[in-house]
């Protein structure tokens, strides 16, 4: 608009200056300057205008355009110049909060997903065409012993050192096609000198990336072995008794009329291992109950004094054949709590019996129960001794099924099952507690359970 008035005023002064030069009164090259200048006036007002309504929204659309294109979606452009830039300009901004609305979407669910996959157990990996890792969930960064921010964008074969991991990744380049079967390995690696064993489903996606779930087979595969381990022991166990017993019976029977010494002899190494025998048939099925998933605790007052008659009046005597001191401490100060009395006695004869067993003669096995001075209301039960104590390589396997240490250390001691300190485990676990086992090698043992306590209205 305001240019043609420009050019409409200019056009008027250059006819004023015309008429005026044929009437004598301005010179002709002043009215040619006049009308000059104006004309001039006319071409910047009309560039202005241009610059104004095509050329200054035309460069700023282009600007805006090249700052999205670099992903500055929350960029605007002003709606300015004329009618078609404007128009460009309602419909850029719009296109641009969309994305960013898109963006920002796709930015949660991506955060959904990697606390998605980051709750889950298994180690999740993924990685593009390239081998570079796009996703690891928390347990794959334990795994590959990175944090999560350092092992994004990195090469794979940068960062792993595992042969069988790498080949995995090999076996899926070679294969043909986008996609296919998924590849199902068992791989084994080390981590903090322990072996860890994994199940890996690998596939191939559709961007020829890899996608890799490992599944912890490291507990089933220690189950396996300990059941292995299980039955191989127990067999032994059961086997050594029954060898003695058959020899030591057809020995009594070829001896018994003609050598009553001898025939005696016989008598006691049967009456020994029937003894074995049924001791650890008592474990094996107090063990079978403690650890049975089906055990439901009865909770119920307990008596210090008790626990403490039935020890005095089954394992004390045993003590004191071997001129062992048994010392009951009661630490509680109230007469009774709240517990499990059939739990607590069996917690109380493996770990005395234990106490005596490996304890030399003129030795001290001492039992203290009383609650645990935290202020929260649970029990203790500590039963030291003054044995021939633990090696430190042992210490963290006594608690397993049927494992002794070497006998042969044990000098007179003897064995036992190999059950009692299994049972100790479970049966503590089964009232809540945890225990602990504290060992110098020639000094002595202390085991330590803890354990709560109910009160004694929800006990009724």
């Amino acid at each position: 608009m305001l240019a043609v008035v420009c050019v409409a005023l200019a056009a008027g002064l250059a006819g004023v200056g015309c008429r005026l030069a044929r009437d004598g009164t301005l010179a002709p090259w002043a009215a040619a300057g006049i009308a000059g200048g104006f004309i001039a006036v006319v071409f910047l007002a009309a560039l202005y205008q241009i610059r104004r309504n095509w050329i200054g929204p035309a460069n700023q659309l282009a600007q805006a355009t090249l700052r999205m294109s670099g992903g500055e979606w929350e960029v605007r452009v002003d709606p300015r110049g004329n009618e078609m830039f404007q128009a460009l300009a309602v419909r850029l901004n719009s296109l641009a909060a969309h994305v960013q609305s898109q963006f920002a979407e796709l930015h949660k669910t991506r955060s959904d997903l990697q606390r998605l996959v980051d709750s889950l157990p298994d180690p999740i990996l993924a990685t593009d065409s390239a081998g570079r890792i796009i996703m690891a969930n928390a347990p794959a960064a334990v795994l590959l012993q990175l944090p999560p921010a350092q092992s994004l964008r990195q090469k794979i074969v940068a960062i792993i050192n595992d042969e069988p991991i790498l080949e995995l990744f090999d076996e899926l380049d070679a294969a043909p096609g986008s996609a296919g079967a998924p590849l199902h390995r068992e791989i084994r690696v080390v981590r903090r000198g322990q072996r860890f064993a994994y199940e890996v489903v690998a596939q191939r996606t559709a961007d020829r990336g890899a996608l890799l779930v490992f599944r912890d087979q490291s507990t089933l595969a220690a189950t396996g072995q300990m059941k292995t381990d299980f039955v191989a022991n127990a067999s032994h166990e059961l086997r050594t008794p029954i060898a003695a017993i058959k020899v030591a019976f057809e020995t009594l029977r070829e001896v018994i009329v003609d050598d009553r010494q001898q025939s005696e002899r016989c008598l006691t190494i049967i009456d020994g291992h029937l003894r074995r025998l049924e001791e650890m048939l008592r474990d094996l099925m107090d063990l079978s109950r403690v650890e049975s998933p089906s055990l439901r605790t009865q909770v119920g007052p307990v008596k210090v004094n008790d626990l403490f008659s039935l020890l005095r009046s089954t394992l004390v005597p045993v003590a004191r054949q071997k001129n062992i001191d048994v010392r009951l401490v009661d630490h509680t100060p109230p007469e009774q709590f709240q517990s499990d009395p059939w739990l607590l006695n069996v917690i109380l004869k493996n770990l005395v019996e234990n106490g005596i067993r490996f304890t030399p003669i003129g030795g001290t096995v001492t039992v203290e129960i009383g609650f645990v001075p935290t202020g929260l209301r649970a029990i203790f039960l500590a039963v030291t001794d003054t044995g021939i104590g633990i090696a430190k390589e042992h210490v963290d396997r006594v608690f397993e099924r049927f494992y002794q240490v070497d006998p042969s250390r044990s000098g007179s001691a003897g064995r036992g099952t190999g059950l009692g300190l299994a049972i100790v485990k479970h049966a503590v676990n089964a009232l809540g507690g945890a225990v602990k086992l504290e060992s110098t090698l020639g000094q002595g043992t202390t085991v330590t359970c803890t354990f709560p306590s109910p009160a004694a209205s929800s006990a009724a």
